[in-house]
């Protein structure tokens, strides 16, 4: 437990680990101290190539590129390692994906985004759908590289 005033990992230590970060090709990370806002926490900005997600883009495969960002501010003051600090990074990146998915997904036809996440309905529907797991034994790594 943690004990107010005490830090496991320093705000500067976090920011060092965090900006340069290699992920996707023109993915950046940069830190920022976040204290000031919330004790203990950084805030990383994601910035990263995208495709233009409109509606009427998903006819053509949706060809226009834009570039968008993210931020997030983490908590590191409870961080022990650097490994947990990367493993925050990755669920942040984690949500930019989701999000990111949810708008691309489209049905044929009609180009409807069941779970556009900027949208009221597809807002619904992905909170609605929550917890509805499908062979959750069969999630994770093991769907990968299976022949």
């Amino acid at each position: 437990m943690i004990r107010e005033g005490e830090l496991i990992m320093l705000i500067e230590t976090a920011i060092t680990l965090v900006q340069g970060l290699i992920y996707k090709p023109g993915w950046t990370f940069t830190a920022t101290d976040h204290s000031n806002r919330f004790e203990g926490t950084i805030k990383v900005r994601v910035d990263y190539p995208a495709r233009n997600s409109n509606r009427d883009q998903a006819e053509h495969g949706y060809p226009q590129q834009i570039n968008t960002r993210a931020e997030f501010a983490i908590m590191v003051a409870d961080v022990e390692s650097d490994v947990v600090l990367y493993r925050r990074i990755i669920d942040a990146i984690l949500k930019i994906e989701e999000h990111e998915t949810r708008e691309f997904l489209r049905v044929p036809g009609t180009h409807w985004g069941p779970f556009h996440p900027h949208r009221i309905g597809g807002m619904k529907a992905w909170r609605d759908t929550q917890g509805q797991e499908y062979l959750p034994e069969l999630a994770g790594d093991l769907q990968f590289g299976l022949a």
